[in-house]
């Protein structure tokens, strides 16, 4: 798993070569920040579930968990995994 910071730096160097920004002003960067900040990996692995955690806690797989962070798991499994959560008291 990427660290936190260092997929919102990535993403920010992103933005910034979209726009043509040379260099990176810190506008960029906290605007990307403040996007990424809530999203829902970060919110996770702030709350103690990095990707590791949510496969060994919930028997899911490392494929599923990845798919779920990035928001491209299948509507069903993402349901359960939801539902697995909320259970466990994970604010989601």
């Amino acid at each position: 798993m990427v660290p936190v910071r260092e997929n919102a730096l990535t993403l920010a160097f992103e933005q910034g070569f979209q726009f043509a920004a040379k260099p990176v002003t810190a506008e960029i960067v906290e605007q990307v920040l403040s996007r990424a900040i809530d999203d829902l990996e970060p919110t996770l692995t702030r709350n103690g579930y990095d990707a590791g955690s949510l496969v060994s806690h919930f028997n899911s797989r490392p494929s599923d968990v990845r798919a779920f962070h990035a928001e491209t798991l299948d509507a069903e499994h993402t349901r359960e995994l939801i539902e697995r959560l909320r259970e466990a008291g994970v604010p989601v």
